[in-house]
């Protein structure tokens, strides 16, 4: 199989995983997927990002009181072997300083699939109680968490849209739209309904 291949079949298996089993994840694991992280773009090259690695099984439950799901409490950061906080400094020198951090989150997710470690990229949380948890810096913006951890069951492999239905040639052409079922199919409210009740019963 060529890298390509191997690149696309990692990237179709990424998955956000929401129940962990809770099991450490081994240091030359969690250092290959930082490693992914450190090695993303960034604007100028300024690499405005810092990795906190949270693994303390106190800390990753306080953290977890701090972060949601629309109501919910992501209860899979308790869980998590490990927790990735990404801050982006704002005075690095990128004007798209959060986007390159995205960036290295991505990495790091993709990472984490091609080793078998299941993630979630958390991006609802109480941003200053996660700062005074970790003793961040204030000049520091918190861009994400991401949870890591070994996958409890398995999740579901979530629709997407055709190429068809996204991608425009030359110039923006309305036609090309997804029709109004193929977009209540993915992402209506029934669909939010049912991923609001697998994470009350911690079925993600």
């Amino acid at each position: 199989m060529n890298k390509s291949n191997i690149l696309l079949n990692i990237i179709k298996d990424r998955r956000s995983v929401r129940h962990f089993d809770g099991r450490r994840i081994p240091e030359g694991d969690m250092e290959q997927i930082l490693e992914a992280g450190r090695w993303a773009p960034s604007g100028a090259n300024v690499q405005p990002w810092r990795f906190i690695v949270v693994t303390r099984r106190e800390t990753l439950d306080a953290m977890a009181g701090r972060c949601y799901y629309k109501m919910f409490k992501s209860r899979h950061v308790g869980e998590a072997g490990a927790v990735v906080v990404i801050c982006g400094d704002p005075d690095a020198g990128s004007p798209t300083y959060m986007l390159d951090c995205a960036i290295a989150g991505t990495n790091m997710t993709l990472m984490a699939t091609a080793l078998g470690i299941g993630s979630c990229w958390i991006g609802a949380f109480e941003e200053p109680a996660i700062q005074s948890i970790l003793n961040i810096p204030g000049k520091l913006k918190i861009i994400a968490l991401i949870a890591l951890g070994y996958e409890v069951g398995k999740a579901s492999v979530p629709p997407r849209l055709p190429l068809s239905g996204i991608v425009h040639r030359e110039a923006y052409n309305a036609v090309n739209e997804p029709g109004i079922i193929t977009k209540k199919k993915s992402s209506g409210p029934l669909s939010v309904a049912g991923k609001l009740l697998r994470v009350l019963f911690n079925r993600r």
